[in-house]
């Protein structure tokens, strides 16, 4: 350790370059100042490559600095997925891709600057939050498409949603330059996609592995700019080893025309050591060194696999031999061996890729230079991790993700037993979490205790605003109860809490009307909207509130003003009650627009009461009255969520009348 920091060596490993690796990131010239002036120049840019090819590095340590430098207005690198952990209970309406797509645009603000907003809501704020913008253009891309671009998932509309945010933004921003970055085996899915929101031809750049000549120049500078030039005369013999192909029996092929960017990094890493030591690295045999370094990356990766899924490690390597290090010929057994979530994590981790053999799917290895050390790997060599409870709360946050809730439990339980006391907020979001778990499988009363056990350590560190999210969790799970009255007490005292924030004030809103107070319930969410007319969830709930009262004209005037994706089954039933109510011209003919949409709604949340009792409301006004009896008595046992009292007490008159 010296005065000016730790020494650091050339590789950065196997994770990508970040904004603070741009020292060393070389060899990729051309594509920086490619991909900037396509960036700034179209409405929408796709940068392709094979994982592991580098386009999250290109992104952070080179384009984005560069036109940060250059004074372009250049978002953070966006994702559709998160390791934040949102408390379900409080944002009860949101969308995880948006909201984690917000989450990274915004680096890293608190939650209340953006939930509930649509992508459009949070782009337009952006802009007119910015005292300091001018008329150019506002640059954001979204890294690793490919993990929203997945088979259909039990949160299929979610992800519909999100596609008609991130891409109807384009429309509506002119402003707009969005780039997408995305694997090339998932290239066709995204073309696909775009085809469907009529998206212009969008500029392509794709990211070729590095030829031998730049891997060696890259590797020479970035030895040079740790001061180690002894080492970087060494660099062409690590390429070259990185190249080199060899069979069972230790012969080698003829070398690889390009160099993976990926395996040079783990390998490097390995071979310099931690601490860094170019010693080391000048007196490694590299024809073997390059094979052991190649393992041991190889085993961590299927060793943080296994303890994230819950897999024993044998049985992880047997499938992996058997299917993944199958003889030539051998077709792959079944994905449910190992489950699809397994083989998306090992692609994610650039260990294996997907292909076809025979029209049949399989996985290979990423590469064949990965093929030996893999032969050579038994599960007996792999890692034995330390206990990492941040590492065991990234794997429940995306067990839950992924839907699967019972292996989300157990890794925050491990998670909770391996915390250190001292780790106050660690705990508490590890609670938070336990939570939200407990939540979302309806067990209301172990989530309150998880959440006030939550509240009370970012109390006592201090993080009021956590405190009151958290008590506006637990008024919204004793509401879901059935205890209307308590849980209005308990948002009261959270308003108490962050008296400024307008999402807390919001779920207030909310509670009074399912309390059955809908005046004082409106009088909340006007105030917040007073405040802060751009506010769309305290919006949506006024318009779906006034909708349900019969004021349909002003009802549909909040409606109205909402933007961005597809709309909750609870606005569509609502706008369909309003346009019902003033007979337009989109409900007169009984089977038009206005029963469309409510049945559309039905569709989404066929559970639901309130979008229940709101379609039956929309039959009895176009004359159907068998169909409002039904819907109606559906409301009345609806449970997700039930009917607040002094809605079943419409939904009793629209039975006794029918």
């Amino acid at each position: 350790m010296t005065a000016s920091g730790p020494r650091r060596g050339p590789f950065v490993g196997a994770r990508p370059f970040g904004e603070h690796d741009g020292a060393l990131f070389f060899g990729r010239d051309a594509e920086t100042a490619e991909l900037a002036d396509m960036w700034r120049h179209n409405r929408l840019t796709i940068l392709h490559g094979a994982a592991g090819a580098g386009k999250t590095s290109l992104l952070r340590a080179a384009v984005i600095p560069l036109l940060t430098r250059e004074r372009e207005r250049v978002l953070p690198v966006g994702l559709a997925r998160s390791t934040r952990v949102w408390l379900a209970a409080a944002l009860p309406e949101h969308n995880p891709y948006v909201m984690a797509l917000l989450s990274s645009w915004s680096g890293g603000s608190s939650l209340a600057s953006f939930a509930g907003l649509s992508v459009g809501d949070f782009l337009r704020r952006l802009r007119r939050d910015d005292r300091y913008a001018g008329p150019g253009p506002t640059l954001a891309a979204v890294d690793q498409a490919e993990t929203f671009l997945r088979l259909p998932d039990p949160h299929e509309h979610l992800r519909e949603s999100f596609f008609d945010e991130l891409f109807g933004s384009l429309s509506q921003r002119p402003d707009l330059r969005l780039l997408l970055s995305v694997r090339t085996d998932q290239l066709d899915e995204l073309r696909h996609v775009l085809r469907r929101y009529a998206v212009r031809e969008p500029r392509e750049l794709a990211l070729p592995p590095l030829t031998r000549e730049r891997a060696v120049e890259a590797m020479r500078l970035s030895a040079e700019s740790t001061g180690d030039g002894a080492a970087a005369g060494k660099a062409g013999e690590l390429v070259e080893e990185i190249r080199t192909i060899r069979d069972d029996a230790g012969r080698a092929r003829p070398p690889a025309d390009e160099v993976d960017p990926l395996l040079l990094q783990a390998a490097g890493a390995r071979l310099w050591g931690d601490p860094p030591d170019p010693a080391r690295f000048l007196l490694a045999e590299l024809d073997t060194a390059v094979d052991r370094a190649l393992r041991g990356y190889c085993a961590d990766v299927l060793a943080s696999v296994a303890e994230d899924y819950l897999l024993p490690p044998g049985r992880l390597m047997s499938w992996f031999r058997r299917d993944v290090l199958r003889e030539y010929g051998r077709l792959p057994g079944p994905v449910a061996d190992v489950g699809a979530a397994v083989l998306n994590a090992l692609e994610e981790r650039c260990l294996i890729s997907s292909a076809k053999r025979n029209g049949l799917p399989m996985h290979v290895p990423r590469h064949p230079r990965m093929l030996a050390p893999l032969r050579q790997l038994d599960a007996a060599m792999w890692p034995q991790f330390p206990p990492d409870p941040a590492a065991r709360l990234r794997a429940a946050k995306r067990a839950g993700d992924e839907g699967e809730p019972e292996r989300a439990r157990k890794l925050v339980r491990e998670a909770a037993q391996t915390c250190p006391p001292q780790a106050l907020r660690l705990r508490a979001e590890i609670d938070t979490l336990s939570g939200n778990i407990d939540y979302d499988q309806g067990l209301l009363a172990e989530s309150i205790e998880h959440y006030r056990a939550a509240a009370r350590l970012f109390e006592a560190v201090g993080d009021t605003t956590a405190v009151g999210w958290l008590m506006t969790a637990v008024g919204r799970a004793i509401l879901a109860q059935g205890r209307p009255g308590t849980a209005v007490e308990q948002l009261r005292a959270a308003v108490g809490r962050v008296p400024d924030d307008l999402v807390v004030q919001t779920a207030l809103g909310q509670a009074l009307w399912e309390a059955g107070q809908p005046d004082a319930a409106l009088a909340v969410l006007s105030d917040v909207l007073n405040r802060e007319a751009d506010t769309p969830e305290a919006r949506r709930s006024r318009g779906e509130f006034l909708a349900d009262l019969g004021d349909a004209e002003s009802a549909l005037r909040d409606m109205g003003q909402l933007r961005g994706g597809r709309p909750a089954p609870s606005t569509k039933a609502a706008r369909a009650l309003a346009l019902a109510s003033l007979a337009r011209p989109e409900a007169a003919h009984g089977s038009g627009d206005v029963l469309d949409e409510a049945e559309e709604a039905l569709k989404e949340a066929e559970e639901s009461g309130p979008v229940l009792l709101r379609a039956a409301r929309v039959h009895k006004l176009t004359g159907d009255l068998t169909r409002a009896t039904e819907l109606a008595d559906r409301a009345m046992t609806a449970r997700r969520p039930p009917l607040p009292e002094h809605q079943r007490r419409t939904a009793r008159k629209l039975l006794r009348d029918s």
